[in-house]
């Protein structure tokens, strides 16, 4: 199967999750796309990977759907890599407060990403010879 769009991650999980209400979430989800994932007790942790050839309709439906499950067995937030069409971002999921927070640390990076740039670009201007 040729893959567009691709989104994983771990998220810690409540204490009462069940192995079984992953493999629920993966079956709602399943066509057509493939999704991987994997359970552990000890660290209330589950492991995901949803990936596939998928219209926009069909991804922003996988996101919907992994928003509410995390709302819903989410015991903090977490960071879930996403790549479409060969483009890679990230996508904050969990606690609506922690993701509030990872959205902001998200938007301070972008901030600081762009400062630094333009530092660079400056110092570079010391280097140029003079015209």
């Amino acid at each position: 199967m040729a893959a567009n769009y691709e989104i994983r991650g771990a998220l810690p999980v409540r204490a009462d999750f069940k192995h079984i209400h992953a493999q629920q979430f993966a079956e709602s989800i399943a066509r057509p796309a493939h999704v991987y994932f994997a359970t552990d007790a000890l660290t209330h942790s589950l492991v995901l990977r949803v990936r596939g050839a998928l219209q926009q309709d069909e991804q922003q439906s996988v996101e919907d759907a992994l928003e509410q499950f995390a709302r819903k067995w989410a015991m903090a937030g977490a960071i879930f890599s996403r790549l479409r069409y060969g483009e890679p971002s990230f996508v904050p999921l969990g606690l609506a407060s922690h993701v509030d927070l990872l959205a902001e640390l998200d938007d301070l990076h972008a901030q600081l990403n762009a400062v630094l740039e333009r530092q660079a670009f400056i110092l570079k201007l010391f280097l140029a010879p003079d015209q």
